[in-house]
């Protein structure tokens, strides 16, 4: 399985083949980290290192408001 990660926030976001809600959230991830170092890699390279996003970009379900939201409110 490949994922997209950012190498600066050291966080990545599975990604399925033809399937298109995760293709908006890795569209989503990439605006989000435009300014970083993007990678397209194999999950098992990184699992253990890097952290992933869930639920619109939440890193934890429960906190809807962190870093990723406040940018997304900031550009839209």
């Amino acid at each position: 399985m490949r994922a997209r990660a950012c190498i600066k926030c050291k966080e990545y976001v599975i990604i399925h083949a033809n399937n298109p809600l995760n293709q908006n959230k890795i569209d989503n991830f990439e605006r989000i980290h435009h300014l970083h170092t993007l990678i397209t890699v194999d999950l098992e390279e990184i699992k253990d290192q890097y952290q992933i996003i869930k639920n619109n970009g939440s890193k934890d379900p429960s906190n809807e408001t962190n870093h990723s939201q406040d940018f997304l409110n900031k550009i839209y």
